[in-house]
């Protein structure tokens, strides 16, 4: 023979020997399988071929490899052998109907795996690797199993064929897996009766391909909740099962759906149902029985429906017809605040002049519309014009956002109009002389429009017009004149008002702080400086001019007193660029961070720049209000309304130095919860998208009821509507930094995310995110959380000591602490929208009620805001009737 020949014969040898070696190591897991089976089929003798065993598939053409296990409803009973892995050409595993029981053993390498079925069985556990490198897997079903807890672990991303997932009564608990959304094979989708709650996230959306979603009767206490909309645009789904949840809003637009089967009953949706739903021809069955629907009786034709005679009783009529039309100008406001459920409680039937809430009316017409403080959202309607007879129209203190209408302005008997503490943007209108207006604390475009009242006491302000005028005049003079005697003086005060070293704190070392210039370089050579800013030297005094239009430039003269020459008594906290001390401006207790311009440059000055420029363009009750600036000389300072309560960071890691009582579990959660919805403002609510970029507990700032805000915007950074993912320079603090945002420079909202998370679990331990003093692999707070959370015992020590726990509260900090899990993913399409934060949080604590303050004492205290003053001191120019009275709100 030739050499060729002898290396091809001792190939074929090899290759026999291989497989005969395959061959014979699953030959040993069926064994090993016939062994811990309690009673296996009669044809599994204890040697033979394996390939002829009951339930046996081995491949044909002489490997005689398993490909097929199919033992399905045999009555089995025992365990399953670790090794089933080994079994590496498996593509069918069927042993549904059976009473395994124990831990089920794990598949990670069974890359050729197409069908799963383990359905009905008694395994306990699910292995830390479940649907690990299973790229081939198409159907999965894990019904009726009595697991652990467990959550769809993010590696079923890498089934990327998988189209069934049956996973009904199979303890999935928390979060509805948003990892989902990445399968754009799925075609049916199953997970009733598990314990998910929260709501559905919006990359379901992208699952185009679905026809079966069944989601409904989750055991859970909160159940699944919110909006259904994401369902719309599944264009090929036919079966929708979510009845027993606890879903709110409307049903929405499903014309171009080919729905056969719907069911929603026992929800909790609203509003009308719309003809795109009962105008689909594919439609055959419908389930609307108690939820709190409005308007008129949908027409079913044609169509098996469901409607209790409780359900139908909410319909304006018993039978398919138009409502009365002030009842469906009502709806049609109700609609553009989203159908809330408060309001759909007693808005139902055809006579609103009943007991619809916030609805009063005379001569069988809507003389007063009073929706304040009801947690609205969405916008006003135009359709409120329509209420003519309306007097008194109140929307004070809730979450509205976009314009006010201008169609408002037509209402011929409105004589007080107050939208007060929302989020309205654009222009306040220009309304009648006549009509009183109350706008302050929105968004709108112009500093000035944030109020407007006129009534009968106008004329006075007339007639004091003059005397105003000399008065300013004589402000300007003695300005000018003060200014002159402070520059003769510069000198004489320098070595008096000398600045303020900025070190930080020994606890938050300034390494901690992190400052990366972006790579994009100038013609010169020089790095470039952020879009957002121009470059100012030190000490220029040409920031002066950005911000005049503000009016809140304070003279130096005022912060000096208000700090006592910035006595060392009164500092508060160092860290950053500056030092913040205590003041007392006018009776009114202020912080005034006074930045070291001499020292921090060109970098701290952008930031100085970039904090009064955000905070003059948002306003939110949680986020720290600044109340004006001063630039003298190397000085920059900041004055914003004074915390009386501290940092967070103090009531979580530095209790014995701060000497504050721990936090209470409850008190977290609220102020875990005024965070995101501070942060959610800043993503999508205010008139323009921001990314707070240094988020973390010694920014966020505790008032005396231990309510938060969140503080320090100098390294906000402003994300255009079109470009809402930015390449920029690396700032923050380490531990806080998402991963892509610290390798990358890449900033989108889901940085602000990351750190929020971090923040969740700083919350849940007491623990800094950084801590040297421990052995090296518990240092990082993030990798050891997570960790820790794959085992309940470990993770229950892990949490603070200091928190005193019943069964609810345990319940309800794993849900923050699953979502903080998620707000830290390393992927960042995999963490949630700080609105689902917000929705989460929301769903676990009830709503806080403030403490109720005798009006007048509150509109005296010295520590109110500078908007209540107002609103106070327009209450005593303005005489209004007992049916008119108004409340004020705190921001």
């Amino acid at each position: 023979m030739g050499r060729d020949s002898h290396l091809v014969l001792l190939a074929v040898l090899l290759f026999s020997s291989l497989v005969a070696a395959a061959k014979s190591a699953d030959e040993d897991v069926i064994f090993g399988l016939a062994k811990l089976l309690s009673n296996p089929p009669s044809s599994w003798g204890a040697g033979g071929d394996v390939c002829v065993f009951d339930g046996i598939t081995c491949e044909r053409g002489g490997s005689g490899r398993v490909t097929s296990i199919d033992l399905g409803d045999m009555g089995l009973t025992g365990t399953l052998p670790t090794s089933l892995s080994s079994l590496t050409a498996l593509k069918e595993l069927h042993l549904q109907g059976n009473a395994l029981h124990g831990d089920f053993p794990s598949l990670a390498g069974c890359t050729d795996l197409t069908r799963l079925m383990l359905d009905g069985n008694w395994f306990t556990s699910l292995p830390s690797d479940f649907l690990k490198d299973l790229p081939s897997l198409q159907y999965l079903s894990l019904e009726d199993l009595p697991l652990k807890p467990w959550s769809v672990p993010d590696a079923i991303v890498g089934s990327s064929l998988l189209e069934t997932f049956s996973a009904s009564n199979a303890s999935i608990a928390g979060a509805f897996p948003a990892v989902l959304a990445n399968l754009s094979s799925l075609r049916s989708l199953r997970l009733s009766y598990n314990n998910l709650t929260g709501g559905l996230p919006a990359g379901l959306a992208e699952l185009i391909a679905l026809e079966s979603l069944q989601l409904n009767n989750q055991m859970s206490d909160g159940k699944l909740s919110g909006s259904i909309d994401v369902v719309a645009a599944m264009k090929n789904l036919r079966l929708l099962w979510i009845q027993s949840n606890k879903f709110t809003g409307p049903i929405p637009d499903f014309s171009n759906s080919q729905l056969e089967a719907l069911n929603v009953r026992d929800n909790r949706l609203t509003g009308v149902v719309p003809a795109s739903l009962y105008e689909i021809k594919t439609l055959r069955n419908v389930s609307l029985t108690n939820n709190l629907f409005q308007g008129p009786m949908p027409d079913f034709r044609g169509v098996n429906v469901d409607l209790a005679a409780d359900t139908v009783s909410r319909f304006c009529q018993s039978r398919p017809g138009p409502c009365d039309p002030l009842v469906t100008t009502l709806l049609a406001v109700a609609a553009g605040f989203g159908y809330p459920a408060e309001l759909a409680e007693t808005w139902n039937g055809n006579t609103p002049c009943g007991n619809w809430i916030g609805i009063v009316c005379s001569n069988g017409d809507v003389s007063i519309f009073d929706l304040h403080n009801r947690g609205l959202s969405g916008t006003i309607s135009p359709a409120i014009a329509n209420l003519t007879s309306v007097g008194k129209l109140d929307l004070s203190n809730n979450h509205l956002t976009g314009v006010i209408p201008d169609t408002l302005t037509t209402m011929s008997n409105l004589k007080i109009f107050i939208v007060s503490n929302n989020s309205l943007d654009s222009e306040l209108p220009k309304f009648k002389p006549s009509v009183k207006v109350l706008a302050d604390r929105n968004q709108f475009g112009k500093s000035d429009s944030g109020s407007q009242s006129v009534s009968a006491g106008a004329l006075k302000w007339k007639s004091d017009a003059g005397m105003i005028i000399g008065i300013l005049v004589a402000v300007v003079l003695l300005v000018i004149i003060v200014g002159l005697f402070v520059h003769h003086r510069r000198k004489k005060n320098a070595e008096k008002f000398r600045p303020v070293s900025s070190k930080g704190s020994a606890d938050e070392s300034e390494m901690m702080k992190i400052q990366v210039v972006e790579t994009n370089w100038s013609a010169n050579g020089n790095t470039a400086v952020p879009a957002d800013y121009s470059q100012v030297s030190a000490g220029s005094a040409n920031i002066t001019h950005l911000f005049e239009s503000h009016g809140m430039q304070l003279p130096i003269e005022v912060l000096l007193k208000a700090t006592d020459n910035f006595n060392e008594d009164c500092i508060l906290g160092k860290g950053g660029f500056g030092v913040v001390f205590k003041g007392n401006l006018n009776e009114r207790l202020v912080a005034v961070k006074r930045c070291d311009s001499g020292t921090m440059g060109t970098k701290g000055q952008q930031e100085f720049m970039a904090e009064i420029d955000v905070l003059t363009k948002v306003r939110h009750r949680h986020l720290v209000g600044l109340l004006g600036y001063c630039t003298h000389g190397y000085e920059r300072l900041l004055v914003y309304e004074y915390m009386s309560g501290g940092t967070l960071r103090e009531h979580l890691c530095d209790l014995q130095r701060s000497g504050y009582t721990p936090l209470t579990w409850t008190q977290r959660m609220t102020i875990a919860l005024d965070v995101a919805r501070g942060i959610e403002y800043l993503h999508g609510l205010a008139q323009e998208t921001f990314i707070h970029r240094d988020l973390k507990p010694s920014n966020i700032l505790l008032d005396q009821d231990l309510r938060a805000k969140v503080s320090d915007f100098g390294l906000v950074k402003l994300a255009n509507d079109t470009d809402k993912s930015m390449m920029t320079r690396v700032a923050g603090t380490f531990g806080y930094l998402a991963p892509e945002y610290a390798t990358t420079g890449k900033v989108t909202t889901k940085v602000d995310v990351y750190a929020y998370g971090v923040i969740l679990m700083e919350m849940i331990t007491g623990r800094k995110v950084l801590d040297d003093s421990l052995p090296d692999d518990e240092t990082h707070l993030v990798t050891i959380f997570r960790r820790n959370m794959l085992d309940k015992e470990k993770f229950r020590k892990f949490v603070d000591p200091t928190l005193d726990f019943g069964p609810e509260a345990w319940k309800s900090l794993l849900e923050v602490a699953d979502l903080a899990r998620h707000c830290t993913a390393r992927e960042q399409n995999q963490r949630p929208d700080m609105c689902h934060c917000v929705n989460r949080l929301s769903s676990l604590l009830d709503e806080w009620k403030p403490t109720e303050v005798d009006d007048d004492d509150e509109c005296e205290t010295s520590e109110m805001h500078l908007n209540q003053q107002l609103e106070k001191w327009r209450c005593d120019d303005f005489t209004i009737s007992d049916s008119d009275t108004f409340s004020t709100f705190n921001m």
